[in-house]
């Protein structure tokens, strides 16, 4: 029986989204292929770990979102079907300003806790004088990021992350060209700032014309009010998204800080510069769930059961082969890359061990097959026990890796590959098993024996070629 029209329209949306996706991720590669050397021409190694520095505390920052970010994502879906009721228009209403609202709370406690923060991760004497106005400017950006964010959830929501795709990349085109700029002009690393806030108000204006001319907001009269009813709503939903976020941060992104406080700013550099192809590959394989969720939660909604079970075993072995084979490209190739890509800068090259590598190529497979079954538990908004799950897992290794630390970054990486496979890789296969009434072992062995099939024979012929 052939599928209904509705059914292929949508899945030809989310091949549209995934290969739109890519382009993002191709765009980003690029960027990042050229303005680390740019940056690293310009700035001391020192001055560049302070720039790693910066992302990671963003994250930290960007907590103050309780999840209600994540939440008006996800419920705008619920609601865009019936866009003449009020109920999607009040929806809209109460998140921007919750979203505002949070925004200031970001400005205001980046603003005053920038001092602090200088000394409590001992940042050196001659750095401090930047570190401070570069926190308070990158609290700024935040804290503007939320009050623009809403648009890009409404196309989300509507399944037009393509759109979504091509604005990111023209802003990473307009990111460049400013740091190319203000770094020719001398501002040093705060060059990257000013790029930086240049993109992130030319994104969320440029989001918000889409939607504009989409035509993705209420009409006139169907807009509703900003109501406690609302707000309840995404509050219920947020608070589980919240603790999920916490414990992703500090599983993600922590090593920066620790290795900063521990080992100091070159250290820090050397991690930002070796795990960045990680993460590029990373987001690559993530992005194939991502993009897919909008459509999973739309069938979620519409009590397509079968069809969801379908087609996230196909995204689930997809992205496991894809990761299988990337991990072992990784361990091959990145040490080298990261020699070679840091010597185009004037200073010294940044030496990246290769079995760093390959630690990190086994994460990277438990990190996608996490995101699989992570984002399955998290669109069906019974979240219960996951976001306990990722809170433990993220504490537990921020409390082990600060003492590992003084064995080096291998140490730290290993920890980082136990508790993942320990904790939310264990629970998040449990819940798919349940959720779609599967004996675990099919979903952990049957679903991906190809995957580890492949992989298994894939690694020793690169680790000899």
């Amino acid at each position: 029986m052939s599928e209904s029209p509705s059914l292929v329209s949508r899945f030809r949306r989310v091949v549209h989204n995934v290969a739109s996706g890519y382009a993002v991720l191709i765009a980003t590669a690029v960027y990042a292929l050229a303005s680390v050397p740019l940056a690293l021409h310009y700035l001391s190694q020192e001055e560049f770990g302070l720039w790693g520095l910066m992302s990671s505390i963003s994250g930290y920052l960007s907590l103050i979102d309780l999840g209600m970010s994540s939440s008006v994502a996800r419920l705008l879906i619920d609601y865009k079907d019936d866009r003449q009721r009020g109920d999607y228009g009040s929806l809209i209403k109460t998140g921007w300003l919750v979203l505002v609202i949070q925004g200031a709370l970001i400005f205001i406690v980046g603003w005053f806790l920038a001092p602090l923060l200088s000394t409590l991760l001992n940042i050196p004497g001659g750095l401090e004088g930047q570190f401070i106005p570069l926190m308070r400017w990158q609290s700024t950006i935040v804290a503007l990021t939320f009050a623009l964010r809403l648009f890009s959830h409404l196309l989300n929501a509507h399944q037009r992350l393509d759109i979504t795709s091509y604005i990111q990349i023209a802003g990473l085109a307009i990111t460049f060209g400013a740091q190319w700029m203000f770094f020719h002009r001398g501002t040093g690393v705060h060059s990257l700032i000013w790029a930086t806030l240049l993109c992130t108000v030319s994104v969320g204006l440029t989001s918000w014309f889409a939607v504009w001319q989409l035509r993705f907001f209420p009409e006139k009269g169907a807009w509703g009010k900003a109501s406690w009813k609302s707000f309840v709503e995404l509050f219920m939903y947020g608070k589980d998204l919240f603790l999920v976020a916490v414990g992703t941060q500090l599983i993600m992104a922590s090593q920066t800080i620790i290795i900063t406080r521990r080992l100091g700013l070159g250290a820090a550099a050397a991690w930002y510069a070796g795990t960045r192809a990680f993460n590029l590959i990373g987001q690559a394989l993530w992005r194939i769930m991502i993009v897919s969720a909008p459509a999973f939660s739309e069938m979620m909604a519409r009590g397509e059961r079968e069809k969801l079970e379908e087609r996230f075993k196909d995204i689930l072995v997809i992205s496991a082969s894809l990761s299988g084979m990337a991990a072992v490209g990784f361990a091959a190739c990145n040490s080298l890359f990261v020699g070679l890509w840091t010597g185009l800068s004037r200073h010294q090259s940044i030496v990246w061990p290769a079995y760093n590598d390959v630690l990190l190529g086994i994460w990277m497979v438990l990190l996608t097959l996490v995101t699989c079954h992570g984002y399955l538990v998290l669109i069906s908004k019974q979240i219960r026990f996951l976001r306990v799950v990722h809170f433990i897992e993220g504490a537990v290794y921020v409390g082990i890796a600060w003492f590992l630390s003084a064995w080096g970054l291998p140490a730290m990486i290993a920890c980082s590959v136990i508790c993942t496979a320990f904790f939310t890789y264990c629970y998040g296969m449990w819940r798919s098993s349940r959720y779609f009434n599967k004996p675990i072992q099919q979903i952990a062995l049957t679903w991906l024996l190809p995957t580890w099939k492949s992989t298994i024979l894939l690694a020793p012929i690169v680790a000899f070629a």
